[in-house]
């Protein structure tokens, strides 16, 4: 309508005169209504052709506004970041969080503490960080850092208990265990020399946090990460147990369902996080 010629119009749409001559025939026939009175020298649109465009250049405006949303979301840290980590962590990520919205203050971040792992390729979480093993090879990851993991009960149930000799003495306590999400305790608690050492326990739980709670509460000993056990234990609210027998590493790795073509947030917050943990 603007130029009032096809061949003007094909030009600004970087597509040839027939292509778009082709397209236009076939959308009138679609409609079963002419959408331009053609001449020798023009074209002028009809009633229902401004009918059309009246109708539809708002939504191409929209569109327009969409896709210049969506290219800064490419370019810039902007937008809503959506973020899931185990609970242990949610504190540490956190003061990450608030150090990345200084440099970042469009930065929205949405961040979910679930002992239970996010399903990535739902589209809801755009980035988890996981910790241990990881099973699902499509998954994209990123090594964040290796933190130790180590067995640790509280003051008032290690005088309550008495002191560990060695492994042996660990049959004769109660333990609090980790288990998978089938619920099924872990049994077996590693060795620093290698291998491991069989167990059985009071408690088990899918849900690290809830260990973690069992064991601050005098409930036993406890297989704990450091990102679980470290600001209690620098409290004194617990101890090592067997440091120089028990315990072993876990990975923590930044996990993503996209390989390519991340938004500039998620590539922003992997990369801080990657500075975080390293320091």
């Amino acid at each position: 309508m603007e130029t009032r010629s096809i061949s003007e119009a094909a030009k600004r749409l970087g597509v040839s005169r027939p292509a778009l001559s082709r397209r236009l025939s076939a959308l009138e026939q679609q409609l079963g209504l002419a959408l331009l009175h053609r001449t020798t020298r023009e074209v002028r649109p009809t009633a229902a052709g401004r009918r059309l465009v009246a109708r539809v250049a708002p939504l191409f405006a929209e569109l327009d506004a969409v896709k210049a949303e969506l290219a800064a979301e490419r370019d810039e840290v902007v937008g809503r970041l959506t973020v899931s980590v185990p609970p242990p962590i949610a504190n540490e990520v956190g003061a990450l969080v608030a150090r990345l919205q200084d440099e970042h203050p469009k930065l929205e971040v949405a961040l979910s503490a679930d002992a239970m792992e996010a399903d990535l390729r739902a589209g809801d979480i755009e980035v988890a960080l996981r910790a241990g093993t990881l099973t699902d090879a499509d998954l994209v990851c990123r090594y964040l850092t290796r933190r130790p993991v180590r067995a640790v009960a509280s003051p008032a149930y290690l005088a309550r208990a008495g002191a560990l000799a060695g492994v042996d003495d660990l049959s004769a306590r109660r333990l609090l265990l980790n288990a998978g999400r089938d619920g099924a305790p872990n049994r077996r608690w590693p060795l620093l020399s290698g291998g491991w050492v069989e167990v059985s326990g009071c408690l088990a739980s899918n849900s690290q946090q809830a260990v973690l709670s069992a064991c601050l509460r005098g409930g036993g000993v406890a297989l704990l990460s450091e990102v679980s056990y470290g600001p209690p234990l620098a409290r004194g609210e617990l101890e090592l147990v067997l440091p120089e027998l028990v315990g072993a590493s876990l990975t923590l790795h930044a996990v993503t369902a996209q390989r390519t073509l991340q938004p500039a947030r998620v590539r922003a917050f992997i990369d801080a996080a990657a500075r975080w943990f390293s320091t």
